[in-house]
């Protein structure tokens, strides 16, 4: 916002600020959040956003690493949109849980690499104080 204070009007900040799970059954009907940009959007598209269930993901210590929000969950049959049940807020938060995992481990992998290529290049530094020409070698093995 823009007095520096948390936005938690929105309901994926709010989601990502608290690590609670919003899960709202008509979002024309809700209160305490802001849904004003989803009402534009709706009346520029003529789509209609309804429900809507919204799960921070959190990584194995309990750290918010995102979010993610679902909209308009539909009855099997009548393709009726309708609010999401406890049951699929539950698939949909141990789902949430998985995917929070794969982020986690994406990052871990990139951060291992940009630690390798450190490494390398410092003791390809450490190895050209001691010999330009070998130096040069060990720089190579990074492209």
């Amino acid at each position: 916002m823009d007095d520096g204070q948390p936005n938690k009007s929105m309901i994926a900040a709010n989601a990502g600020l608290t690590g609670d799970t919003i899960n709202i059954p008509d979002a024309y009907k809700a209160k305490g959040f802001d849904f004003s940009g989803t009402k534009a959007f709706d009346e520029k598209t003529g789509y209609r956003s309804k429900s809507f269930l919204t799960v921070p993901l959190k990584n194995h210590e309990n750290e918010i690493i995102g979010v993610l929000q679902l909209l308009n969950a539909q009855d099997i049959k009548t393709k009726k949109v309708i609010p999401f049940s406890d049951g699929v807020q539950k698939s949909v938060e141990a789902l949430s849980s998985q995917a929070a995992v794969g982020i986690t481990n994406k990052n871990l992998i990139k951060d291992l690499e940009v630690l390798f290529e450190s490494f390398i290049k410092l003791i390809a530094s450490a190895i050209d104080a001691k010999s330009p020409y070998t130096g040069a070698i060990v720089l190579g093995f990074l492209k």
